[in-house]
């Protein structure tokens, strides 16, 4: 049951983070601006008049909000202009090698695919009786 309700609210607070809720908005303005010009008009008419530049109230006042939002973030951008950041230092690669071969008695030096012996062929039968 609580998963039902997290799925929508994450979708919304990601719409909200991008910024698209007046994306939304707008698509429902021209979608209301269409149906009000298509009661008086054809279909195609109506749409070239809704896109042609007229703007509704409600047009307006997401263009409104969009250009505040971005004064905002410009305004964001230009106090961190003078800061230092120090928190995205590169960090310098880290190389872990393994030794070439492992010596098993003293002064032996040979890799260890050499040290092991190959399985006798064919293998031993054994007499069962």
């Amino acid at each position: 049951m609580l998963r039902c309700l997290q799925i929508p609210v994450l979708i919304l607070l990601c719409v909200i983070a991008a910024g698209a809720q007046w994306d939304l908005v707008q698509v429902y303005a021209w979608g209301r601006m269409v149906a009000d010009h298509s009661s008086t008009m054809p279909l195609q008419e109506a749409v070239t008049k809704t896109f042609d530049g007229e703007m509704c109230p409600i047009c307006r006042m997401v263009a409104k909000a969009r250009q505040q939002e971005q004064s905002r973030s410009a305004a964001a951008k230009s106090a961190v202009a003078g800061k230092v950041l120090l928190f995205f230092q590169a960090v310098p690669p880290v190389i872990l090698a393994g030794p070439g071969s492992y010596a098993w008695l003293p002064g032996e030096s040979r890799p260890m695919a050499e040290l092991r012996w190959a399985p006798p062929v064919p293998p031993p039968k054994i007499d069962v009786g």
